[in-house]
């Protein structure tokens, strides 16, 4: 059996019967067994952690004394997206005026609190958010390992193309504990707009390091990534690592908190608490983060997980995202004259070549999602899963059998960012444009995108990372509206 198939059996048994542990409170409830509903301050919206997440000790911002100052130290602070999932309304998702802070500590604090402003001199603007703890599975990988203690604040109002400096951390009157001072620019609302892409780490949280350090030197705006973060999805130090490369570096912070980085769940992550707890995405009610959109620069941008729609067959899950789809890209289509382009993330690629091509659980994602995409005009689709760089020619025809047309989405798989290398076919493909491999004899360890958006084009460069040296560009495209 192959690593993926191993990986993934071994890992649902164990959330499966994930369970909470460690604390006395219910699951997604706060101390007092009452559903927590986070409302931000300035913002449009309310965050609810779903039951389903398990999440416990779930808790508003309290500024009680800590009993330990080290364990009350923030760690791995990261930069996340909140906001809901309905463009037009109040509150929509917004990278351009919106944030959301979370990080970690060792102890048991509740203090989520975020002072931040334009200079680093004068961080006056102080936000409160929430803290909860992420249980470890009863059994499998990861359920020895403790609760990870989790803080999260969300700001909006902020000003485009800004850049803004901050800490994360909070306490009592006088003895607070605060991070060291970093800082992240919003995405600017004008001009051109250049996306970080990238997926598939798993396997080599070094690869990963230099991926992130090509996302610092590039200076994106934002990143997205496809998904397969981690090998066991429900192992927190698994996580632990992937925070720890992507934040700092021997030069100092990275981009953890530095750049805004939306990463969709891939099929390793398992739907498990540990992969949502770590992050901060659009979306509330029961399915939340599991799928959402964004506008940035001349694009629409949606993000999915699409391990139900794979997996879990005819459930409501999949029935909610599916029509959450069709909807919302309905919406930005017929707003072309705003934003020109429909760009899509998930984790299973619809048109690759490779391995997984025909298996049942990526069979079932293109005959879902494919007449979705076409009847929407969806220009691209970036998706990870096989270890690979490969772009498809525009497509239309039936899900099952791509045909060659002009205006159809493009596909492309960019997944390279520290999983190990896969064979790319060398079988002929009408509908395939370009392939290229990493690892296996090739002169590259992995592969990373970066997406640039700007007036009526779209210009996608793939690059294959090299050990030492510069890295190839190894594909260039353009779409036009």
């Amino acid at each position: 059996m192959r690593a993926h198939s191993t990986a993934v059996l071994v890992s649902v048994v164990a959330f499966a019967a994930c369970t909470s542990k460690g604390g006395s409170t219910a699951s997604g409830t706060d101390a007092g067994g009452a559903p927590l509903s986070y409302a931000p301050a300035g913002c449009a919206y309310t965050v609810s952690p779903p039951e389903v997440r398990a999440f416990f000790d779930m808790a508003l911002d309290d500024a009680s004394p800590f009993a330990d100052l080290a364990a009350a130290t923030p760690t791995r602070v990261r930069l996340g997206l909140g906001g809901s999932t309905t463009a037009g309304a109040p509150g929509y998702a917004d990278p351009t005026t919106s944030i959301a802070f979370v990080w970690e500590t060792a102890g048991s604090t509740r203090a989520a609190k975020v002072r931040m402003g334009t200079t680093p001199g004068a961080l006056g603007d102080v936000h409160a958010g929430f803290s909860f703890s992420i249980p470890p599975p009863t059994v499998g990988f990861g359920h020895e390992e403790p609760p990870a203690r989790l803080h999260e604040t969300h700001v909006c109002g902020l000003n485009p193309g800004t850049t803004y400096y901050y800490q994360v951390g909070g306490g009592a009157p006088g003895a607070e504990v605060w991070s060291a001072t970093q800082s992240f620019t919003t995405v600017p609302r004008t001009g051109p707009v250049t996306i970080g892409i990238s997926g598939d780490s798993r396997d080599s949280m070094d690869i990963l390091q230099a991926v992130q350090q090509r996302m610092r030197d590039a200076a994106v705006s934002m990143q997205i990534f496809s998904g397969d973060l981690v090998f066991f999805g429900t192992q927190q130090s698994q996580y632990t690592s992937w925070l720890d490369k992507a934040w700092k570096d021997d030069k100092g912070f990275l981009t953890l908190g530095q750049q805004l980085i939306v990463p969709a769940a891939g099929n390793h992550e398992v739907e498990s608490p540990q992969f949502f707890g770590s992050f901060a995405l659009p979306g509330d009610g029961p399915y939340a983060e599991s799928f959402g959109s964004f506008d940035v620069g001349n694009a629409h941008v949606v993000f999915l997980d699409d391990e139900a729609i794979a997996t879990m067959g005819e459930t409501d899950e999949a029935k909610a995202q599916l029509a959450w789809l069709d909807q919302d890209l309905a919406r930005a289509d017929a707003n072309r004259a705003v934003r020109p382009f429909l760009v899509v993330d998930h984790h299973r690629g619809n048109y690759s070549t490779a391995d997984h091509a025909d298996e049942p659980d990526v069979v079932a994602v293109r005959r879902a999602l494919v007449p979705i995409w076409q009847a929407h005009h969806v220009d691209l689709v970036i998706a990870g899963h096989e270890h690979e760089y490969e772009r498809s020619k525009p497509l239309g025809g039936t899900p099952d059998a791509p045909t060659v047309q002009a205006g159809g989405p493009t596909y492309v798989v960019c997944a390279g960012a520290g999983a190990f290398a896969e064979a790319i076919s060398t079988a002929p493909a009408e509908h395939r444009a370009l392939n290229v491999a990493y690892g296996r004899g090739t002169s590259y360890v992995g592969v990373y995108g970066l997406l640039t958006l700007d007036g009526k084009t779209l210009t996608f460069k793939a690059f294959g990372v090299k050990a030492s040296g510069s890295d190839d560009t190894i594909d260039t495209f353009t779409l036009t509206r």
